[in-house]
């Protein structure tokens, strides 16, 4: 299996470091974004073989950075997390390309299964 290069987006530092650990323990290259610019500036600096980003974030939301991203990135391959249910927000990221959807607190397992899947 392949080390793939994470990204984690949310602004709760704490959620954020224990995905970024999980991934870390299964030997992939995390780095963290605490809003929706870093993310950007993130994509904009390095290539992320997927990016797992948080919906409801100040500065730039996950839905609005991962649609900038996209303009750049047009591949960039994203799942949200959200302990909301904006419909209308959820909507546009999916339209945007999105892959998935998680509520939070997210299901560590179901996680490595998708980054298991992608470094497949």
């Amino acid at each position: 299996m392949k080390q793939l290069n994470i990204l984690v987006v949310d602004d709760d530092a704490e959620n954020a470091e224990s995905i970024a650990e999980l991934f870390s323990a299964d030997n992939h290259r995390v780095i963290i974004a605490y809003n929706g610019q870093e993310a950007i500036d993130a994509y904009a600096a390095f290539e992320f073989d997927v990016g797992f980003f948080d919906v409801m974030m100040p500065v730039k939301n996950g839905v609005e950075s991962f649609l900038e991203i996209r303009k750049f990135n047009p591949t960039a391959k994203v799942y949200f997390m959200t302990g909301y249910s904006d419909g209308q927000l959820l909507d546009e990221a999916r339209a945007g390309g999105a892959l998935g959807v998680f509520s939070k607190p997210t299901d560590p397992e179901r996680l490595l299964d998708i980054v298991d899947h992608e470094a497949a």
